[in-house]
């Protein structure tokens, strides 16, 4: 188990999870591998965020200035990376995870429980229902292309 003092968010993450155990409170799906770091999810987000000259409330409030997803809100960090996540459940609920769409391969049903298949072959159990999974990477996409197309305007 491999225990990260300070891990970056960048366009190789492709999950975060929460998750309270005595050692660390995040798990990190990385195409270089899983790391477990001490920082929740949300500093995670927030400093990814930041240092990108923002923050996690602000990119939030964004969206949902232009788009009517107020629950369960897609998070756009950085559009010229494309690097952007959406939440399985609330961003509040225990256990939320956060999905990096980019490097997705599918979402299939496996015997009543959901996996996210990822381009690298790692698959990931969520606790949410397919319709939901589709709707948050549609919802993820539609932010993407919104704000990239008023970049270049």
């Amino acid at each position: 188990m491999k225990i990260l003092e300070n891990y970056k968010i960048t366009t190789d993450t492709m999950a975060l999870v929460e998750e309270y155990h005595q050692d660390y409170n995040s798990i990190i799906y990385d195409k270089n591998g899983t790391y477990y770091s001490k920082q929740t999810v949300r500093s995670l987000l927030n400093e990814a965020c930041i240092e990108r000259i923002s923050t996690y409330d602000g990119r939030i409030k964004a969206v949902r200035q232009r788009f009517p997803y107020r629950k369960k809100t897609p998070l756009v960090i950085c559009l010229q990376e494309r690097i952007c996540a959406f939440p399985t459940t609330s961003p509040d609920n225990y256990g939320c995870k956060w999905i990096f769409p980019y490097h997705l391969h599918m979402g299939t049903m496996k015997d009543g429980q959901l996996i996210a298949s990822f381009k690298n072959g790692v698959q990931l159990t969520l606790s949410c229902s397919f319709y939901v999974f589709n709707r948050q990477r549609e919802r993820t996409a539609n932010c993407l292309n919104y704000f990239e197309s008023n970049l270049s305007n």
